[in-house]
């Protein structure tokens, strides 16, 4: 049985939108979410920061206009205070989010996600 991908996606975000390209050429269906319209809920983005090496904090789009806005570049917060502040700020999520529930890639790099998605580099 194939894998059920979710891609936490934004429709203007280039990256996102190079990164959908990427899946549809390489043939993998996804089910795209606007992750701002319907972003994932606390347990979710909990789900998969415990995938990522960097926890809560890999999923903080630190380029980003609301990241900057909040004045969070010298902030030392715990996942818990990133958790909050993502529920009141989804802006602050880094996109896309591509997940099955089990692999967790966040931003589009094409070489890593070849790697994980294709067990390549292209």
């Amino acid at each position: 049985m194939a894998k059920t991908w979710t891609l936490y996606t934004y429709p203007s975000c280039t990256t996102a939108r190079r990164a959908e390209a990427w899946l549809k050429e390489k043939g993998i269906e996804v089910n795209k979410v606007h992750i701002y319209n319907n972003p994932p809920d606390r347990a979710e983005i909990q789900r998969m920061a415990s995938k990522l090496e960097g926890g809560v904090k890999q999923l903080i789009g630190t380029r980003g206009r609301a990241y900057k806005e909040l004045g969070l570049a010298d902030k030392e917060l715990s996942d818990e205070q990133w958790l909050d502040l993502i529920e009141e700020t989804p802006r602050l999520l880094r996109r896309p989010i591509l997940t099955d529930g089990e692999t967790v890639l966040v931003g589009f790099s094409e070489a890593e996600w070849a790697e994980r998605l294709l067990g390549s580099a292209g």
